[in-house]
């Protein structure tokens, strides 16, 4: 399992503190500052109209209840990043764009990399290839070409992957053989020390999508639960200790940037 708290943090940490902050457990530190600092990492979600929150009633998608739920606790906190905002609440920034393959995704991504470098990547795209039927056979390898491309960018970056839905009415056998394919990725970046990890999409329910690919607020709420309970386990365990601790002043207000042009969503 990757560390949620990447190299990068690391070193900005070896930066801002010295050799102090290196030699001090969290808990001194914090005591001998006289502040209660929690680790705050920069989270891109990235993927498709999913991502950005088709069919939900906030037009947050997952984003919000995850948002929700990190606040909900104190031993992290996050800041979304992106170029794309939607969703009334305090992190709407994302870069879901909606009707994309995972080609177009790959195409963009490294300006956004670029504008707004994150921490941790939370990874949900494929279901349009799916159900376009666009190479369908082949879609597994553009996603590994899709990973490969965000490491080149950003070789301390942490992707969690989420599988495509299981029970996405009409592609159960296509989603399945590729999230078999997907779920195969994580040996194979674990060898190239790159810090990825899968996780199963929820099976949702026929109450639980708005539409024939996009869940509703309480399919949302559940996509949402599987991303938190992964950065969750991040820091359980040996993981807590090897947590680094950063600034934990929010970042300063996103400007909304200029967006690309989309495809008419599915």
């Amino acid at each position: 399992m990757p560390r949620l708290f990447p190299r990068a943090l690391a070193a900005l940490l070896s930066t801002a503190c010295g050799a102090l902050c290196l030699l001090a457990t969290p808990a001194a530190a914090q005591e001998a500052s006289g502040e209660h600092s929690i680790p705050v990492v920069r989270v891109m979600p990235l993927g498709d109209s999913i991502t950005a929150g088709v069919g939900s009633s906030t037009k947050a998608g997952y984003r919000m209840p995850l948002w929700n739920l990190i606040s909900g606790q104190s031993r992290y906190s996050a800041q979304f990043v992106g170029s794309q905002r939607d969703g009334d609440f305090a992190q709407p920034w994302h870069e879901g764009h909606s009707g994309w393959l995972i080609g177009d995704i790959d195409a963009h991504v490294d300006q956004w990399l670029a504008a707004n470098p994150p921490d941790v990547i939370l990874l949900h795209i494929g279901i349009n290839d799916l159900n376009r039927n666009v190479d369908v056979a082949h879609a597994p390898d553009r996603l590994a070409a899709l990973l490969d491309r965000i490491y080149t960018d950003a070789p301390d970056v942490t992707v969690v992957l989420q599988g495509l839905i299981p029970t996405t009415p009409g592609l159960q056998g296509a989603v399945h053989a590729f999230n078999q394919r997907a779920r195969q990725l994580e040996p194979v970046e674990s060898r190239r020390h790159r810090q990825f990890d899968y996780i199963d999409a929820p099976a949702l329910a026929p109450t639980e999508f708005a539409d024939s690919l996009h869940p509703n607020d309480l399919g949302y709420a559940r996509m949402a639960e599987a991303y938190f309970q992964e950065l969750n386990g991040e820091l359980d365990g040996p993981q807590a200790a090897k947590a680094q601790i950063t600034d934990a002043r929010p970042a300063a207000p996103q400007e909304p940037k200029s967006q690309l042009p989309v495809n008419a969503c599915p």
